[in-house]
């Protein structure tokens, strides 16, 4: 053999050895995620400690606050480091209920199962008034018309009969192979995004549309109104009121009730059966902008050319007040905490810094992930600053526990061969599927308007639409626990995968 070709031989064997090497680095660190996210989890056990105990976390309340004590705790038991909190509301009030009925009295009785919008204010003590239906507010010189000097102690029924949800539907679901693959063979996104300026103005009135109505039937001397939507089985969903801040309406005592009781109260009043209701409501407001926080923490980066990256985690910990949030988005918080944990447990050191933000006020207007955005990128009408360069990526989690199936680009093409990349390896866990679909309602639309690559995962919708998301029965009950084991490892994956490449995810061309 040959000098030249001993060197050749030499530099082939060297190259091959190399490359069994970094496969086999890969391999060996999936297997410890594997390893430590199924057969040491500790998800569910902080799912529960987070959602039983500590129980709903509306913007601006104390319940909030204290979750996010504790959470920071968990936070830095883990070895999180620069665990703190960040303001990102001065003047969000604090709401919470002490105690409320709704009975219908005459013609006969029946138990209403209802609760309070947030925001509503205390009735008188035990009040009682005769139904009057209003279908609608959207005309209110019609409302003026027809009702002034008709509402004094009378209780309102705002809306028409529910629509009757079928039985025969299918209330819990998951993706189909099928789904997926439409999903993935769409090349253009559909969904159009809305700038945040443009969409927070949009928000402004939309959330305040009931506003003039509300002052109308208070300044008349009606006591309460009763509403409702259509859900499933007597579920009840609460959503709103949305005025949250110092200033705000508190309206009159505002509650949604079961479809199937709206409905007989109704159709009571066509049959001129006008049914009597008795409620009493205890409420409390209080202004404390020490609760309004975002939490954040990280793993610092280990390597002296990208530590200053960031390879950013996000999910909002808010909720609205009926539940306790476990799968809007108490699981999903548990997810980041857990995935964090996975990576620290196996002693992996980023070469990159991974930070997480535990948003609040996302149900409101963004109000967390928009208030870190401003401090950290600069102001929405600013051109993004030097360290919105600096993260990596953002990635997002918040459509309910249902197992992660892949990703939506936000109508980031340039991304996709790296999702193929990081999905390809974990194909047994999860589908992989990666849509080039912009998905909207959630914090990572914050961040993709900085021009940061943005993503939120692509998540079975189980019974998240259909009977938790915003209900009364938002509890863990529909958490399954192998799903979110499953996405603690998928995201630890991720997280690792992206932190390991050469690159960073391209941003849009914009």
């Amino acid at each position: 053999m040959n000098l030249k070709t001993s060197i050749t031989l030499f530099l082939f064997l060297g190259f091959t050895i190399n490359n069994y090497s970094q496969v086999t680095s890969k391999e060996k660190v999936l297997s410890e995620i594997r390893n430590e996210g199924f057969n040491n989890s500790e998800a569910m056990n902080m799912l529960s400690q987070f959602t039983d105990i500590y129980g709903q976390r509306l913007t601006g309340t104390r319940e909030y606050y204290n979750a996010a004590t504790w959470i920071s705790d968990e936070m830095k038991k883990i070895g999180l480091q620069n665990v703190h909190f960040e303001n990102y509301c001065s003047d969000c009030r604090g709401w919470g209920i002490k105690t409320f009925a709704v009975e219908m009295v005459a013609p006969n009785y029946m138990n209403i199962s209802a609760y309070p919008l947030a925001m509503s204010k205390s009735t008188d003590g035990i009040v009682s008034g005769t139904i009057i239906s209003i279908e609608s507010y959207a005309d209110m010189n019609w409302v003026r018309s027809e009702f002034s000097g008709k509402l004094k102690g009378k209780i309102i029924l705002l809306g028409k009969e529910p629509r009757k949800k079928s039985l025969l539907d299918t209330i819990e679901s998951r993706y189909s192979e099928t789904q997926l693959k439409q999903m993935e063979q769409k090349v253009t996104a559909k969904v159009k995004t809305t700038p945040l300026p443009e969409l927070f103005e949009q928000w402004k009135t939309d959330d305040f549309s009931d506003e003039s109505f509300l002052k109308f039937i208070e300044a008349e001397g009606a006591i309460a109104v009763l509403t409702t939507r259509p859900m499933y089985l007597g579920v009840l969903h609460p959503q709103g009121t949305y005025y949250y801040k110092e200033g705000d309406l508190k309206p009159l005592p505002y509650f949604t009730i079961m479809p199937e009781h709206f409905g007989r109260l109704y159709r009571m009043t066509k049959l001129n059966a006008t049914p009597t209701i008795r409620l009493n409501l205890e409420t409390e407001f209080y202004s404390e902008p020490e609760n309004n926080v975002n939490i954040i923490g990280e793993i610092s980066g280990n390597d002296a050319k990208l530590k200053s990256e960031s390879i950013v985690l996000g999910a909002h910990f808010d909720s609205w007040h009926s539940a306790t949030g476990a799968t809007d988005n108490g699981a999903n918080c548990i997810v980041l905490v857990e995935a964090l944990r996975i990576l620290k447990q196996i002693g992996y050191e980023p070469k990159r810094t991974i930070k997480v933000g535990l948003w609040g006020g996302e149900e409101q207007a963004y109000l967390g992930s928009a208030a870190y955005a401003k401090k950290h990128f600069g102001d929405l009408n600013e051109k993004p600053n030097i360290a919105s360069k600096k993260i990596a990526a953002y990635l997002n989690l918040d459509n309910g526990a249902g197992l992660i199936r892949g990703v939506f680009l936000q109508n980031n093409e340039l991304a996709r061969p790296v999702f193929e990349k990081v999905f390809e390896p974990i194909s047994t866990i999860t589908s992989g599927a990666i849509a080039i679909e912009n998905t909207l309602s959630t914090d990572h639309e914050t961040f993709d308007y900085y021009n940061i690559p943005s993503f939120q995962f692509i998540q079975d919708d189980l019974a998240y639409g259909s009977a938790t998301h915003h209900t009364t029965l938002d509890f863990l009950e529909y958490v399954p626990e192998n799903d979110i084991m499953k996405n603690a490892v998928i995201l630890a994956w991720t997280i690792y995968s992206l932190d390991t490449m050469n690159e960073n995810i391209p941003r849009k061309k914009k």
